[in-house]
């Protein structure tokens, strides 16, 4: 799994400490390594940081002892990190065996190397070009003070002035002393000599409170200058050809072996195997099982599974002669029946299921530190690690995550006495439902999806609150809601009026009287005349006079004049209870909420859907009901709904997304502020009180205030008649208060001596009469003191919050009343929430004597509650639940399962479900097992074959490189893991792929040999492969929202990444796609805005929103830190000018061109109208605003062609080079050419240089990574056809215009500048029609049968070797997010998209169309005839599925000029190489497997001519 030896230079690379001696005639072996774009810090510098991000508070101690020189005499890395471990336990930094672990295996990933890196790129493009004075060597270590640059620790004399200087705290500094002290800013190189002396004298003037001290790593002079080897990733060999992967569909005779090694001797790794032999279709069938018992039969399970899964494809016959036990079958069934189908793969961390993505140690290394924080902030309540895993994981916990039952209220208005609803039907009583059944059975009849039963009963239940004076609201009512009931929708609306304003009040008693007098139909007919005459601010006497006149009066109903119903007592008591009913569910509010079924449902422009989801989930109940009998014909059935509502509705309380709760972690809480906290007015729960009804309670308001003292009041009343509540009193005095009356006294009689604060002293407190006067001052220090706790509870002065067991409720506003009422439905909610789940857990689980007070309660109450809640929305990653889980506990483990470590001393129980014949366990399998070798770990990993195969399951090789703790080579130097293969099948033909953690983009750097076609035999003796690839970028991701637009993906945006040094460093365009973008670039400090033009003129940039998709205080901020090998993943909110609410991006400003160019006709005759020119503009469109406009934006620096491509694989960068020499025959025109990096063998790479400089072109290497929500495709073709078309609008910079795509096999006859210049006529892309000329294939014309042939209605279907793209109209058309989005719907089915690169432009341009271009364009002997060839101004060497003839063979035969270019490239490498060209001669796989396979084509030819 890993080599001792480190990576020094290219040359000394691969001298690997092999796994085995490799022997002169040994097989060739494939060596692998990985290097970042960056170098390694001193490694003092990699143990200081790696230690701080297991314990912060560890870092400036560990600095004082650098500074005292504790680690001089250490002369190697490994003396280096000996020291520091014991210094680590000496010191009791880190001294618990699973941190100890932790920080070990981090410092073997080099998990802290890109923070540090941040620190270099930092000081580089935004420290350096700050500074005034020119630097000298004098000043190798300086601090930064009040603006200015000090050379010597004294601070003589100022050495110069520092510009903008970022003096506040930045991501990845650590604070000494007061942060909001003067700060002192050290520019270091901690190894250097001189640190010492800066170090004690600025930490000295921080701990006296004098500055804060902040050290910012300056790059070492003596670090490493070669690149950081890195580790933590996978390297596959995918097996290419198909002999083996195809399965033999010859049944295997009785007693026929495979010819390979019989079980009983084990798996021998230095076994040489020539080839690998297909299975037939029984071996293959139970494959899994096989593997699985067999595992489980060795002597070490753990090693034999790490050996199969790596090498399986060799295995596979000695595992198909192995028949799998009956006693495992038998287990392996019975676990399988209590949780998880067969063959899923799966992973739990304490109960946490772990998504697939973060399967990586960096994520894993994050979710594990979390978890030990989340373990001992509970453990320190007394319980042990089991207890606490057994807690989290508790069925009582997990089933308050798995309700979906949300909040209700009881809608009915008769707690107002009536009569407060208007109701636009009743279903149990109008006559347009006579039809329908009553009996709740027809519930259960059929009906069509997303349809609702037709059944005569009050069921379903809408109340929707209306502003009548409102030209939306009333528009609903008349046109949506109406139209509904009209279609005979089973549900029951209502309105309730709103009375914000008064006009709304009047309008209310219209409504209320027309509809009481004259039924609903003179409500509609007064409301649609009002919306006609849009008079609806004030009620309309015309329009009420008209309703009366066309209404008929209802019996025993009075009729009034317009002014007496305005006057009207009986109508007014309707609009007062319409108030106190909107205010009893807190709906007297702008936009306020729709009740559902009691469930409060946001008006957003997507309700009617939300609606529609609500009720179908409340119709499965009520359907279940009635199934088991719960209900009879004699049930209300809306009593199911408020069987447990609540009366009352407070948004503060239970939010419309209960997600949007404010918790605060109370174990840290205590950490920081216990001291002062336990200080506090305070009321102890009765020591009568059950411990399963404690609560714990804190209010933080002023109660010197009126609504602070109301608040108080409403506390101390709910606190009389619950004694089993602690409650705690926090002053929050408002900035400038000079007086004091409640806070006094609350101290006064606090501090009694020998006397508790207590209810009923609290009670006669609040009922005493205010007396403001000047507070004591030893009361005013008091209530300072407390400062940081308001502070950590996120309150100003003045406001006012209760904090209810870690829950934070506020800021509640001045005006709203906090009534006892209130409190109890607070209390009342967290009860059934969160407070009773875990006293029932604690109960069951026998550890509630732990339990010394309501506050230990409250501790545990908040992180158990943090613990199961995520920031990232839904769909964003494709994340697993929070949900902890237990039931894999119910598994046996006798005869399945590999067990590890100690599970009563473990931290971290890991519970995996693996089934070993999958690549997934290929991965998985290296890092478990690298999990299980850390303290504090138990590992039970079970075996979860699938029971049944159809097809050979892997069909790779593969390696992890990933190891527990450092490890150091001979020299003390540390040491670095690479990739090994051997023992590889000789003949097998295979491809080298990176499997890398999602947010790295990794391409080959160094190797001679073709990776793409790998193919051992062809290798002289005792050569073997070595590749060196690197970590070229690693990702910024955003997810970015329109929150002017309700939170809409500002799809089209332009964002530009920059640095101090270089304010274009990158820039791309926001997805549609979940508001989606990328940058790519390395650890450092950026700064994100948007784009100078169209995105600036509409929006805003407010935050970049590193913290979190959730808005947190202080995130107000456009810079971002990219600091950790995981990348960093941001959350931008934007919002749009004055004016612009309704701006559309993609469309560039109005001129008269781009009006011509864009717009159509239509709306250009308008245009002209407004100029006063009336005429058709067809014409003028014709001739475009090349004759009365130009453009608008200045064309950029490229080139006038701009050609893009891509080759995998030797032969085809032969044939790229090819092209491009042909492009250069052809054109006096600027070339430049664009190449996707990560496909292209190093070998093209460094011959690029040479082949730009001779020809005079430019070109640049570009790249994407395909994003983590986009289907992604695992055979490299495919994924070569995904980038040929998927992200077009953000491979390239945006002010690139038009690019041509060109494939690697194409011969250039014309100057590709006609193609720049070709008129699109208004399309995003032009591509040519399949060629129709040669007769002879017929037969293999795909596109003129079956799907193709209906689909395309006689339209053409093009082939995508060559296409030109208008980028500018493609992104203005989002063509890139709607490619996507159909892409990512086509893809589900594996058998979609067979050429994917053609057929999805294809099967989407009846939406986006494709302009042909003239055929002309492209020839291709496939399918065009020899008399076409003459016009051809390309030449493509497509593939004949007739005669499959190699490439090469077609070149020289067809094209006369293609010997000439191929001579010209090759006597150019040949003057580059020198004499090097004999030695690095090696053989084109890939040329030969297409020989290969002519020869097997032909034979079958002649099989069936005989």
């Amino acid at each position: 799994m890993r080599s001792p030896t480190s990576i020094l230079s290219a040359r000394s690379l691969f001298a690997l400490g092999a796994l085995h001696h490799i022997g002169a005639h040994a097989s060739p072996s494939i060596n692998v390594a990985l290097r970042a774009s960056f170098s390694p810090a001193p490694y003092l510098v990699e143990l200081l940081e790696t230690a701080a991000e297991e314990n912060a508070t560890a870092y400036y101690p560990i600095l004082d002892r650098v500074s005292q020189g504790y680690f001089e005499e250490y002369a190697t890395e490994q003396q280096l990190y000996n020291a520091f471990l014991d210094l680590l336990h000496h010191d009791g930094h880190i001294i618990e065996p699973e941190a100890l672990s932790s920080f070990e295996f981090a410092l073997s990933v080099r998990s802290a190397a890109p923070r540090i890196e941040a620190h270099y790129q930092f000081y580089k493009t935004s420290v350096e070009p700050s500074l005034a004075a020119e630097q000298t060597d004098a000043c190798d270590i300086w601090v930064s003070f009040h603006g200015k640059q000090y050379c010597s620790p004294q601070l003589d004399e100022p050495f110069g002035g520092i510009e903008s200087e970022r003096t506040y705290e930045l991501p990845f500094d650590r604070t000494l002393g007061n942060s909001s002290a003067l700060p002192a800013i050290l520019y270091a190189d901690i190894t250097a000599p001189q640190f010492k002396t800066w170090h004690s004298t600025l930490s000295g003037t921080a701990k006296t409170g004098k500055t804060s001290y902040r050290i910012r790593h300056k790059p070492s002079q003596k670090a490493s200058h070669t690149p950081l080897v890195v580790n933590g990733y996978g390297v596959e060999l995918q097996l290419k050809r198909t002999d083996y992967i195809v399965i033999d569909d010859r049944q295997k005779e009785e007693g026929e072996t495979s010819g390979q090694k019989p079980f009983g001797t084990g798996l021998d790794e230095d076994e040489e195997v020539a080839d690998l032999k297909p299975l037939s279709k029984d071996e293959v069938s139970n494959l899994g099982l096989k593997a699985a018992s067999f595992i489980m039969e060795s002597d070490q399970p753990m090693d034999t599974l790490l050996k199969l899964v790596q090498d399986f494809p060799k295995y596979s016959s000695i595992i198909a002669n192995y028949n799998a036990s009956e006693s495992f079958l038998q287990e392996h069934k019975s676990n399988r029946e209590l949780l998880l189908p067969t063959g899923f793969n799966m992973i739990w961390v304490n109960g946490v299921q772990i998504p697939n993505r973060d399967v990586n140690p960096y994520s894993l290394l994050a979710h594990l530190r979390r978890e030990r924080s989340l373990i001992n902030g509970i453990r320190s309540q007394g319980l042990s690690a089991p207890d606490v895993v057994a807690l989290l994981s508790h069925e009582a916990i997990s089933a308050t995550q798995t309700e979906d039952e949300p909040q209700r209220y009881d809608f009915r208005d008769e707690i107002e006495g009536g009569n407060v609803i208007v109701y636009m039907n009743n279903i149990e009583k109008d006559s347009r439902y006579g039809s329908w059944p009553t009996e709740l059975r027809a519930l259960l009849q059929r009906t069509f999806p997303g349809q609702l039963p037709a059944v005569r009963r009050d069921i379903h239940n809408a109340i929707i609150p209306v502003d009548f004076t409102s030209m939306d609201d009333v528009t609903s009512v008349v046109d949506t809601i109406m139209s509904l009931v009209k279609r005979g929708i089973p549900v029951r609306w209502g309105l309730v009026p709103q009375t914000q304003t008064d006009g709304a009040v009047q309008q209310a008693k219209v409504i209320y009287y027309l509809q009481d007098t004259y039924g609903l139909s003179g409500m509609i007919n007064y409301l649609q005349a009002s919306l006609e005459s849009r008079t609806l601010a004030v009620p309309d006497k015309a329009a009420f006079a008209s309703a009366v006149k066309d209404g008929k009066l209802r019996n025993e109903r009075v009729a009034l004049e317009f002014a007496e119903v305005l006057e009207s007592v009986a109508v007014q008591e309707r609009v007062d209870g319409a108030k106190q009913y909107l205010k009893r569910l807190a709906a007297d509010v702008p936009n306020p909420p729709i009740f559902v079924n009691g469930v409060p449902i946001a008006q957003t422009d997507e309700w009617l859907s939300s609606l529609s989801q609500r009720i179908g989930m409340d119709l499965r109940q009520i359907q279940k009901g009635v199934y088991e009998g719960v209900f009879n014909d004699e049930s209300w059935v809306p009593q199911y709904f408020l069987f447990q509502a609540a009366t009352r509705r407070n948004s503060l309380i239970v939010p419309e997304n209960e997600n949007n709760i404010t918790l605060v972690n109370m174990a840290d809480f205590e950490e920081s502020h216990g001291n002062v906290f336990s200080k506090m007015p305070r009321i102890k729960a009765a020591e009568s009180a059950s411990k399963s009804d404690w609560a714990h309670v804190t209010l933080l308001a002023d109660i010197d205030s009126t609504p602070g003292l109301t608040l108080l009041k409403s506390l101390a009343a709910y606190r009389e008649e619950n004694p089993n509540v602690e409650l705690v009193l926090i002053h929050n005095a408002q900035a400038d208060s000079q007086l004091s009356s409640a806070s006094e006294d609350l101290l006064k009689r606090n501090t009694n001596p020998g006397r508790e604060l207590t209810s009923e002293a609290l009670s006669a407190l609040v009922a005493e009469k205010p007396n403001f006067r000047t507070p004591l001052e030893e009361n005013t220090m008091f209530w300072k003191s407390a400062e940081p706790i308001l502070e950590a509870f996120d309150l100003k002065p003045g406001q006012h919050a209760i904090v209810v067991n870690g829950r934070r409720v506020g800021p509640i506003p001045d005006e709203q009343i906090f009534t006892k009422e209130d409190i109890e439905s607070l209390i009342s909610y967290e009860i059934s929430k969160r407070m009773q789940p875990l006293s029932q857990a604690l109960s069951e689980l026998d550890l509630t004597s732990k339990l010394s007070g309501p506050f230990d309660l409250a501790k545990i109450q908040s992180l158990v509650t943090l613990s199961t809640i995520s920031d990232v929305p839904e769909g964003i990653f494709e994340s697993a639940s929070t949900l902890r889980v237990s039931t894999f506990n119910k598994w046996t483990a006798e005869k399945t399962a590999i067990i590890k470590g100690d599970r009563e001393k473990a931290v971290f129980q890991i519970i995996a479900s693996i089934d070993p014949a999958t690549e997934l366990a290929q991965k998985w399998v290296p890092i478990l097992r690298t999990l299980s070798d850390m303290e504090g770990v138990h590992l039970k990993l079970f075996l979860n074959p699938k029971q049944t195969l159809q097809e050979l399951p892997v069909k790779r090789f593969y390696r992890y490189l990933l190891d527990a703790r450092p490890t150091f080579n001979e020299d003390g130097s540390v040491g670095s893991l690479e990739a090994q293969f051997s023992g590889i099948p000789k003949e097998a033909l295979l491809n080298l792929g990176m499997d890398v953690p999602p947010s790295w983009l990794v391409a080959p750097e160094k190797s001679i040999h073709d990776l793409d076609n790998i193919k051992l035999s062809t290798l002289p003796v005792d050569t073997n492969i070595n590749a060196i690839y690197g970590l070229e970028s690693i990702l910024i991701e955003g997810h970015s929202r329109d929150i002017t637009n309700g939170g809409q993906p500002p799809s089209g945006a332009e964002v530009v990444l920059e640095t101090e040094k270089d304010p274009h460093y990158a820039d791309t365009i926001i997805m549609a796609n979940l508001g989606y973008f990328q940058f790519k670039t390395n650890p450092g400090f950026y700064n994100i805005k948007l784009k100078s033009g169209r995105s600036q003129e509409i929006f805003n940039l407010d935050s970049a929103g590193p913290k979190g998709w959730t808005p947190q205080s202080g995130d107000e901020t456009t810079e971002i830190a990219l600091m950790s090998f995981q990348g960093a993943t941001i959350f931008p909110r934007l919002s749009r000018k004055p004016g612009q609410e309704t701006a559309d991006v993609l469309t560039p400003e109005e001129s008269l061109a781009s009006e011509l160019v864009g717009k159509g006709t239509e709306k250009v005759n308008k245009f002209l109208g407004k100029l006063g020119l009336n005429f058709n503009s067809q014409k003028v469109l014709d001739k475009g605003a090349e004759l009365i406009g130009s453009k608008s934006a200045t064309k950029g620096t490229q080139a006038d062609i701009n050609i893009f491509s891509v080759a995998s694989g030797h032969l085809y960068e032969r044939m790229l080079n090819i092209m491009m020499l042909s492009v250069m025959k052809h054109t006096k025109h600027t070339v430049k050419f664009w190449f996707i990096e990560q496909f292209l063998s190093p070998s093209f790479k460094s011959f690029l240089p040479h082949m730009a400089a001779e020809y005079g072109f430019e070109y640049e290497l570009v790249t994407y990574k395909w994003p983590h929500w986009l289907r992604s495709q695992t055979e490299k073709q495919r994924e070569i056809w995904g980038y040929k078309i998927l992200f077009l609008d953000v491979l390239f910079p945006l002010d690139l215009e038009k690019v041509i795509f060109v494939d690697a096999d194409q011969i250039v006859r014309t100057d590709m500048y006609e193609l720049v210049t070709h008129d699109l006529e208004g399309a995003p892309y032009g591509f040519t029609p399949m060629g129709d000329s040669r007769t002879e294939m017929e037969g293999f014309r795909f596109w003129k049968t079956g799907y193709w042939s209906s689909f395309l209605r006689g339209r053409p279907y093009h082939i995508s070797a060559l296409y030109v793209v208008d980028l500018v109209k493609f992104r203005q058309l989002a063509a890139g997010d709607r490619l996507r989005q159909q892409y990512h719907s086509l893809s589900a089915d594996p058998n979609s998209l067979s050429n994917l690169d053609q057929d999805l432009p294809n099967n989407m341009q009846f939406n986006l169309p494709i302009h042909s271009l003239p055929q002309e364009w492209l020839w291709c002997e496939t399918w065009c005839s020899d008399e076409d060839l003459a016009k051809a101004k390309t030449i493509d060497l497509c593939n004949n599925p007739m005669t499959k003839e190699p490439k090469l063979d077609r070149a020289r035969r067809q094209i006369p000029e293609w010997n000439v270019y191929d001579e010209e490239v090759g006597a150019l490498a040949r003057r580059v190489k020198g004499e090097k060209a004999k030695e690095e001669d090696v053989v084109d796989v890939q040329a030969e497997e297409q020989i290969r396979d002519k020869k097997k084509k032909d034979e079958e030819r002649k099989r069936d001519e005989l």
